[in-house]
């Protein structure tokens, strides 16, 4: 079976590859005709770039995406053309255009998109034009920019109410698979990654498909309501690992998940408030009372969000009568963060900026031939975190030698144009099954070297270049990794935990010590920070990080049980007296301290077993927030 479904993969696979390489010949062919040979490599990028963008969502604004997709490419272009007129104006607008891409486009806590705006760029520079050129070139720039935004409308309209039933399916098979493995004593590693990766992948999808700049999308919103409540289940589970299994209660949990499977979306929990009742819980230690009661609080706020699953928009309601977003919330936002030279991404831009910029000046101004192979050297190998420079620079090196010698060999026994010209198009299409570096550099050098020798006989002088410009430009790069605002993963490493507690901190003051009304899109966007935190970790793990993630699981349940008392407040289910003690505790309270210290308090005082309950939830909650040093005075 096994082999069956890896034979029919692979199919699968060839088949897709093969009509995404046919697609794109033929999209280049016609952007060839259309806006001549000398914006033919416009066509390659932007197709590349359409593919690239696709991992996010822009239908959410089209109209100002598109506008702002059509001012970047002519920005880009203009400077393209004014490089080739000056080469001191060239140092000047490369350093300016590359730190730009660099710094903005290597986004924080999203796969980065700055190596093919980059490469789009650099490849208008090392291909000029005249100026009665030039009209066309920024025509062909525009049109590249419509045919990103079409596919944008066809692939990624209503992306999240599209994506998120199937993430939901997976996330409640998952559940439901944990409460079997439980019930048989069985290991449940397996099942807890798949359950964290559907979260991750759903968090994701929310942030790039279910808002704006920083209002949610009422999709986003209930996704969001729907995945915090699934997210607490799965949490009631784990707790359940190292205590006595109770099977009743794992039978309530599957009952409900399968309800909610089979769309019954009016859940009837009176059966387990009569099971789990006051006279029956008093016996129990008081996580466990808790984790009873979070299950029912779950249903209930999970009923209602349900109600609406089929029916809400992907689009923003009445945000004119939301608050506006608070600054600390702007100065967390994980594209434009405040510009300061600590930030490994604004070192990253400046670096960057300044070896592509003065690779390129000196080969500009010595008209040295093939010099642009050190440009696009320096380029590649100019990364955010000097490990995997250093990284890359090694593939580098083997992949160019061993590509040089391929094509030295081919080239020096075949010498008809046409045969040639088959394998540049062969070694196109296999470069797109490459995913490791050293792999797709062989192609990348057969490629560029096939297409400069293609009408030559004698290859050597060509092959011979390229190697030497690639081995200048890897110099160059680890010269400049070394002296030039070097930054390491361990950087990443607390700039990412810092991250994660300015948004716990702010998440905190939100749902505990916001006086006025709550702000629902600052809420959900700080609940999705912890996922993004750790596909971020997923990602730089294979440039060479290796950072513990229990900072960042302990704050995943810290900030989805703050979420969770959001809702409860949003909904007011059953606990109005309880909440406004909340609420009291937390306007007179000057820190997280004094308010855990008023609450514990009123835990003694009150006789309402349901406030107790959520009092002592809330009080846990303090003390994760204490342990986690968060517990200093409230912001003004």
């Amino acid at each position: 079976m096994t082999m069956k479904r890896s034979k029919k993969e692979l199919v699968s696979l060839i088949l897709s590859k093969t009509l995404i390489f046919m697609v794109i010949v033929l999209l280049v062919s016609i952007f060839k005709s259309i806006f001549k040979p000398e914006n033919s490599l416009i066509g390659v990028t932007s197709i590349v770039l359409m593919l690239v963008l696709l991992q996010m969502d822009l239908t959410i604004n089209p109209i100002k995406n598109l506008f702002g997709l059509i001012g970047l490419n002519l920005i880009l272009g203009l400077s393209a053309f004014l490089v080739s007129q000056n080469v001191l104006l060239g140092l000047i607008l490369n350093f300016a255009i590359m730190a730009f891409i660099g710094y903005y486009f290597s986004y924080e806590l999203k796969n980065p998109i700055n190596m093919m705006i980059g490469l789009h760029y650099i490849l208008m520079i090392a291909n000029p034009i005249t100026l009665s050129q030039l009209p066309l070139r920024l025509l062909s720039l525009v049109a590249g920019v419509f045919m990103i935004m079409a596919v944008q409308l066809l692939a990624n309209k209503n992306k999240l109410i599209k994506s998120r039933k199937k993430m939901i399916n997976g996330i409640l098979d998952a559940i439901l698979l944990k409460v079997d493995l439980l019930k048989s004593n069985k290991d449940t590693i397996q099942v807890d990654d798949a359950l964290t990766m559907y979260i991750n992948q759903l968090k994701s999808t929310i942030f790039d498909s279910g808002k704006s700049e920083s209002h949610l999308t009422e999709c986003g919103r209930n996704t969001i309501s729907i995945l915090s409540c699934l997210e607490k289940i799965n949490v009631i589970l784990s707790n359940m690992k190292d205590k006595d299994i109770d099977s009743e209660f794992l039978d309530s949990i599957s009952k409900v998940i399968k309800d909610i499977k089979d769309k019954n979306h009016d859940i009837n929990v009176s059966y387990l408030e009569d099971k789990y009742k006051e006279s029956n819980l008093y016996l129990l230690d008081i996580e466990d009372v808790i984790d009873k009661y979070d299950f029912i609080n779950t249903i209930k706020v999970l009923n209602i969000e349900m109600r609406g699953y089929d029916e809400v928009p992907n689009k923003q309601k009445d945000i004119q009568n939301e608050l506006s977003i608070p600054q600390e919330f702007k100065s967390l936002h994980v594209q434009k963060r405040l510009i300061n030279l600590k930030s490994t991404r604004v070192a990253y831009g400046i670096r960057l900026g300044l070896v592509v910029a003065l690779t390129f000046f000196f080969v500009d101004f010595f008209n040295i031939q093939y010099g642009e192979w050190a440009v696009y050297t320096v380029f590649a190998l100019s990364q955010p975190h000097s490990e995997y420079t250093i990284y890359k620079s090694k593939k580098r090196i083997i992949g160019t030698v061993i590509g040089a010698v391929i094509i030295a060999i081919l080239f020096n026994l075949i010498t008809d144009t046409e045969i040639r010209t088959i394998m540049l198009i062969a070694a196109g299409y296999l470069m797109s099954y490459m995913s490791d570096y050293r792999d797709l550099v062989i192609f990348v050098t057969i490629s560029s070297i096939a297409s400069a020798a293609l009408y030559v006989v004698n290859p050597n002088f060509i092959i011979i270049n390229r190697v030497v410009f690639v081995v200048i430009g890897i110099a160059i790069s680890l010269i400049a990794n070394k002296f030039v605002f070097s930054r390491k993963l361990s950087d990443e490493k607390e700039n990412l935990n810092n991250i994660q507690e300015q948004a716990s901190k702010n998440m905190i003051e939100e749902v505990l010590f916001n006086e006025g009304n709550k702000n629902a899109s600052v809420i959900g966007i700080l609940s999705l920070v912890p996922s993004l935190i750790d596909l971020r970790i997923d990602y730089l793990k294979q440039n060479g990080l290796n950072m513990d993630k229990a900072f960042i699981n302990r704050n995943k349940i810290l900030v989805n049980d703050l979420y969770q008392i959001y809702l409860l407040e949003k909904y007011s289910v059953d606990y109005n007296n309880a909440l406004a003690i909340i609420k009291k505790s937390a306007d007179t309270s000057s820190s997280v301290d004094v308010m855990e210290s008023k609450i514990a308090k009123a835990i003694k005082t009150t006789n309402n077993f349901k406030e107790k309950f959520l009092l002592a939830k809330v009080s846990k909650i303090l003390r994760d927030i204490t342990n986690s040093g968060y517990s200093e005075k409230k912001s003004n």
